[in-house]
Formats: C-alpha cells, structure tokens, sequence
C-alpha cells in the first residue's frame, strides 16, 4: 500500500534530513512514513489535497489539530464519498486539553471527524472519550518509536542521575522535583522549552536543565541516567518512556501514560503521588534485583513500538 501523511508543512523539515525517509529521526507521528517506507510499498508526508495527487495513494493520513480544522472536508469533497483511497484521522491530543483546544469548535470537530474512513487516537482515555463522544469505535494506536535504532546508545555503565521530563503543554517541574527530592543522585531535567510557560527554576530544584535538542543529542545525553522520572499530568502516548526503555533505563513513570502499563507496570503511579513515587526511586537504587526486574520487561516489550509492529497495527486498523 501508498501511504501519506498530508497536512503539516513542517513534517518534512522537521523529521528528515534533506527529506531522506533513511535519516528521518523524530520518535513519534512522523515514523509512520518510514513504517510504510521500508514494510509497504511507499510512505510519504506532502500537503497535497486536490484528487488527482490524493488518488494515487491508498492511505490518507490527517493528524487533526485546531491548526487543519477544515482539511477533512477539503479532502473528502476531492476524494468523494466511494473513494478507494482511505482516509485515516488521529487525534494525539492530550484529552486533558480537549477543552482549551477545541470548545469554541467542537460541533465543526464532530462534522470533520465524520469524513474519515478510520479514526484513532494514540492511547486509550483519549479513544475512550471521543468514542463516546462520536459514538463509533476510536482505535488505540500510539505512534512508531525505531526502538532498534536507539540501542546501540545502551551503556553498560550510567552516571548518578534521574532524568526528569519536560513537558511544554503542561509543564509541571515542581512535582517531579518533590518526589525526587530527598534522592541523592543529580536532577537533571530534560527537553526543556520555554514557549508559552516558563515554570522552571534552577534554584535548588535541578542541577542541570537541558533544552530542547537534536534527537541524537538528546539520546546520546538521556542515555546517561540511572533512572528516569516522567510523572506526566495528562495522557500520552509515551514517546520518552519508550525511548527509556529500548535504552534499558529503569523508569517511574505516570499511568496516565499509555506505555505505562505495557512497559513499566511495576513503576507506574498517579502523577502526584510524590510519596510512592520516591519509595519507588529509592527501590530502584538499593534493590538491583527489582531494577533488573524492570528493566527487563520494559525492554523486552518495547518492541511493540517498533516501525514494524507499528506497520503491522496500521494495516489492522484498516482492514478490520
């Protein structure tokens, strides 16, 4: 099958290098061209819309954001109603955010979403919610992360750190700084980016604070920590706790994550439950039995992210 992911006119800049589907790095939506690249006949990203380009493909992928509001339609009205060539939406939206995003347009959300042949969301509160609110079936289907690309960045040996998680949407650095700080490793948080909110401070709470990077900069840097730390407050797939994993990195993670349960069920907990969170940081250091314990599930299932079981699922989903 022809795939192709239209719609974002940043997706080839920001996940190739010189638009080569070889290099392209970026866990996450933009995988899903490679999946189909290198385990079906093509995968593309392009901003085509009119029919005579959509048609000669057999998967039309739309990640749908306030940003393409419209793009559904637009699609459908150039494809027709009998169409082939399938139109696929996904939502990766952290449901916590629904309201913020798109109460002033969710009956023109409902109507977009009406013109996809298959529907999905990334993990399942998120499926669960717009299926009720659709009444018709959201697959769970979290994005490819090339776990096999990040072993080779596995070290036999790691430094004192927790690597703690930014993130910029809702970007909670106090809490995971309470549950990690009576931990005597260093606190280093990662990703960190400005954009609308700035609540981070490095006044005793982190003693380093990493930007934003290049990808390979940022697994080469993560890849360092004894233990990681994503206490997420909202729902996600999990892109990070995934890359932890295929790099052996033992983590505590939120479960409201969708990878919690998969990868790491024996340290997941509430995102503020900072007390359990703690004893489990503290479990991990002094009992090297347990830690092996979970570093030997997360890994050995995080290859259900991979580029081909992702392909495997995509195709499911379609022709089911």
């Amino acid at each position: 099958m022809r795939y192709l992911l239209v719609g974002d006119p940043r997706g080839k800049s920001r996940c190739t290098k010189n638009n080569d589907v070889n290099n392209l790095e970026l866990s996450g939506l933009y995988l899903w061209q490679k999946a189909f690249d290198i385990h079906d006949d093509e995968g593309n990203i392009d901003t085509f819309w009119r029919k005579e380009d959509l048609e000669d493909y057999d998967i039309i992928h739309v990640n749908y954001t306030p940003s393409n509001i419209q793009l559904p339609t637009v699609i459908r009205q150039e494809l027709g109603n009998n169409s082939s060539t399938k139109l696929v939406m996904n939502m990766d939206l952290d449901v916590s955010r629904l309201s913020p995003n798109w109460a002033y347009q969710i009956t023109n959300m409902v109507n977009e979403m009406k013109m996809a042949d298959h529907l999905f969301h990334v993990e399942p509160k998120g499926a669960e919610i717009l299926g009720h609110l659709l009444d018709r079936k959201i697959t769970v289907n979290p994005h490819p992360v090339e776990v096999s690309r990040l072993y080779d960045y596995m070290r036999n040996e790691r430094e004192p750190i927790i690597a703690t998680i930014y993130h910029r949407y809702t970007a909670d650095t106090l809490t995971q700084y309470i549950a990690q700080k009576n931990i005597n490793m260093r606190r280093v948080l990662f990703g960190y980016n400005a954009g609308k909110h700035h609540y981070v401070s490095n006044q005793g709470m982190y003693d380093q604070i990493m930007p934003y990077m290049k990808f390979d900069e940022h697994i080469e840097e993560i890849s360092k920590a004894a233990i990681g730390c994503d206490l997420f407050n909202g729902y996600s797939f999990g892109r990070v706790p995934i890359e932890l994993a295929a790099l052996g990195v033992p983590t505590v993670v939120s479960n409201t994550i969708g990878a919690a349960n998969k990868l790491f069920p024996y340290t997941s907990v509430d995102p503020f439950d900072v007390i359990g969170a703690e004893k489990l940081f503290i479990k991990l250091i002094t009992d090297l039995d347990f830690a092996d314990k979970v570093i030997m599930h997360a890994h050995s299932n995080c290859g259900y992210y991979s580029l081909q079981s992702s392909h495997a699922r995509f195709v499911e989903m379609i022709e089911d």
